[in-house]
């Protein structure tokens, strides 16, 4: 059996199960058949916290893991919640079949960032969407187990730009990127790309909808 640990360059795969640290609800789990990958030190938006307490740790080891809002997926913010024009939501004069409440939907902003926000509401004029992450202000406890470590090949140490919240998935959504941290947010640096990513799109109007 390999007894390679976790350090930079490593393909690593893992399984695990989210917890809300306040109530000990189950956030998400790992299918079984589907562990979250990275290469350690290499792929972006992965949870930060995470990522230490991975540190050295080699296939079959375990990890439990709390971590506050900051070191996780970043605080809530009410600027990230945002009316939209009806009209940017429109094909052929009528509402896109997608555009429901509670939807998760894909959107680009004005500076080329995708993000995806959640649908609170829809007026006769106006969508009101959530861009915090699902998870945003929750302390959050991680329980898992380290699958598989080896080195990562050349392709695979190019830097990833997938999103959810432990590396690759997107809870909820199956395992669609980006309902994870990609914020559309105001002024903020904070955690808003997606699980660690940093993008301040300090906008108001400049979402549209990413199915046009």
């Amino acid at each position: 059996m390999s007894t390679e640990k976790i350090s930079a360059g490593k393909f690593v795969a893992y399984s695990y199960s989210l917890y809300n640290d306040k109530d000990g609800s189950l956030l998400f789990q790992t299918p079984a058949d589907a562990p979250d990958t990275m290469i350690y030190g290499v792929s972006q938006n992965v949870v930060p916290g995470l990522t230490v307490a991975m540190k050295g740790l080699a296939a079959d080891d375990k990890f439990s893991v709390t971590l506050p809002p900051e070191a996780a997926f970043g605080e809530r913010y009410e600027e990230n919640v945002i009316e939209l024009e009806k009209t940017l939501f429109m094909r052929d004069g009528k509402l896109v079949a997608e555009v429901t409440v509670g939807a998760e939907l894909p959107m680009m902003t004005q500076e080329g960032f995708m993000v995806k926000g959640r649908v609170l509401s829809i007026t006769d004029e106006l969508v009101k969407m959530d861009f915090n992450h699902p998870f945003a202000g929750l302390t959050v406890r991680y329980d898992g187990v380290i699958d598989l470590v080896r080195d990562a090949t050349p392709e695979e140490l190019q830097p990833a730009h997938s999103c959810g919240c432990g590396c690759h998935h997107d809870h909820g959504d199956d395992h669609e990127c980006c309902g994870g941290h990609g914020d559309c947010h105001h002024d903020h640096d904070h955690e808003g790309g997606c699980c660690g990513g940093h993008h301040d799109h300090g906008h108001e109007d400049g979402c549209c909808c990413g199915k046009h």
